[in-house]
This record gives structure tokens, C-alpha cells and sequence, in this order.
């Protein structure tokens, strides 16, 4: 069936619902494709698996408490996680999804005619708030990257669930995500650190910074060489970099706290970034 997908599938109908437009992209685990759902006359995303998605979608549903993608999706509800319409999982995997505009890049290249903290902590407090949702679930994503930061409007979207994991699983004990944003703790014991919190709490710690300086933190270089420098390289503070813009202290103290390569040194859950994030944005520290 996987050769088969390697077809152009433009103009065909999908499990007699959804016309198939044009292919968008691939990644490690999928095919992306633009869509149109017949029976609710709406234009949507489908997302089909490749046979590195499935076997982790399969790896997945032999635990109980763990779902795939489509699964989660449909049972997830908060406005800054992409929404899941429909999914099936009965010979081959693939997921509908609401249409998202643009990137985090594309979004903030758009506007950023100067730099504008308010706007970008207001992005990160919305998806601190997702992470958080996930993370009082039990749920941990393990593959937050600016890649899997979408826009609709103006509202930001966390995508890509498809290595989201319940805390303390061991179902999965390579290490899985984006190497750029791997914690130094998943590179150096993936067996054990991939099922804890503190790892989305360090990549968002990396997505923070590198939007925030538009310096990609450890980027470049074969995947062996990014993790090299993710166990090696201590982070500048953004107020030592030569850069136009300068974030307050208190974002940068934040961001740093995150990035630590000390688990007990980060922030010690995703309730208190997103605390730390309110003050910022409203000022307000309640």
C-alpha cells in the first residue's frame, strides 16, 4: 500500500469523503496534503502516514493509555492545538485536520517591521498554555520546534502529536524528536528522559530564544553534530549577543531558566512558565 501512496494522488476521492488537492509537503513520519471534506463543504488537511508514522502509531495503541495521532487529536479541545476532524486507522493511518495560514517565521517575518515583545510573548503564552493542557493530561509531545508552531489568523497552533507520549512510558525508548531541540538528558538516556516534562520545557526554552534573537541556537551539521552541540554549547544570554533588538531581563531570565542543561534548574513545570509568561504579557501577576 506504501508504494502506492508514492503516486501523485491529486483529484482522487479519499474514503468517498474527501477530494485530494495538491501535495503540500512530506516529513520523516507523513504526507501532507491539501483537501476538501464533500459532506461538510469545508477545506481541510490530510495528513497520511508513511511506514515510519505507522510503525509508531502502532508501536503506540499496544499500551492502553497511549494514543496515536488521530486519536488524540479528535479527543483533544483547546484553541491553540490543531483540530482534528476525522481519522481512521484500518489499513493505512492518516488523520484530517483544520487548514492552518503559515509558520511561526512566516507569521512574525510578516509583521516584525520592528521588533515587538508584547507580540511575541503573547505567541508563547498561548502555546505554553497548550503544553500545559497536554502536560496536566499526562501527555508529553517531545518534538516542540518551531516547525510544529502553525498559524491560523493570529491564533498560534501546536501541530504534530505524532511522538506525544503519557508520562513515565516506556514504550518508545530511542530518542525521538528534532535534534535541534532534543534535551541533553534524551540524547545522553533516551530510555529515560524522552517520558519526562522537563524535555518540552527545554525546547520550548530553544524555540523561545531563537525567536526571540532570530539565531538558530544549535542548528547546521549532520543530526549527530546538532546533538553534539546541544550537550556542549551553553547558550548566550540574548543581552550578549549583537542583535538589533534586546528582550527585557525578564524574559531572557525566563528563557535561560529553560535552557538549562540541569533538569532541577528549569522551571519546574509548564504552569510556572506560563505564570511567568502572564506577568510579562499583562503585567498582572495573577
Amino acid at each position: 500500500m506504501f508504494k502506492r501512496l508514492k503516486w501523485q494522488l491529486t483529484g482522487e476521492t479519499y474514503n468517498k469523503k474527501y477530494i485530494i488537492g495538491r501535495k503540500m509537503y512530506s516529513t520523516g513520519f507523513s504526507n501532507i496534503y491539501a483537501a476538501k471534506d464533500r459532506k461538510e463543504g469545508r477545506d481541510c488537511i490530510l495528513k497520511i502516514l508513511n511506514e515510519s508514522g505507522v510503525r509508531i502509531a502502532k508501536k503506540l495503541q499496544q499500551d492502553p493509555k497511549s494514543m496515536w495521532e488521530g486519536e488524540l487529536l479528535k479527543k483533544l479541545n483547546h484553541p491553540n492545538i490543531v483540530k482534528g476532524f476525522d481519522y481512521d486507522n484500518n489499513k493505512i493511518f492518516w488523520i484530517v485536520m483544520e487548514v492552518l495560514d503559515k509558520t511561526v517565521f512566516s507569521y512574525l517575518q510578516q509583521r516584525r517591521d520592528s521588533f515587538d515583545e508584547h507580540r511575541l510573548t503573547d505567541i508563547f503564552y498561548k502555546i505554553a498554555h497548550a503544553l500545559n493542557y497536554l502536560h496536566e493530561r499526562g501527555l508529553i509531545h517531545r518534538d516542540i520546534a518551531p516547525d510544529n508552531i502553525m498559524f491560523k489568523g493570529d491564533q498560534p497552533k501546536l501541530i504534530d502529536l505524532g511522538m506525544t507520549i503519557p508520562a513515565g512510558s516506556t514504550l518508545i525508548k530511542s530518542r525521538m524528536g528534532t535534534p535541534s531541540y532534543m534535551s541533553p538528558e534524551t540524547i545522553k538516556k533516551p530510555a529515560i528522559a524522552n517520558s519526562d516534562f522537563y524535555c518540552d520545557i527545554y525546547a520550548f526554552g530553544v524555540v523561545m530564544y531563537e525567536l526571540v534573537t532570530g539565531i538558530k541556537l544549535f542548528g547546521g551539521g549532520s543530526k549527530e553534530e546538532r546533538m553534539t552541540r546541544v550537550l556542549n554549547i551553553n547558550p548566550t544570554p540574548p543581552s550578549k549577543l549583537d542583535i538589533e533588538h534586546k528582550c527585557s531581563v525578564r524574559l531572557e531570565n525566563l528563557i535561560m531558566s529553560c535552557l538549562s542543561k540541569d533538569m532541577p534548574k528549569r522551571p519546574k513545570n509548564m504552569g510556572e512558565v506560563l505564570g511567568k509568561l502572564n506577568i510579562l504579557r499583562t503585567g498582572k501577576s495573577n
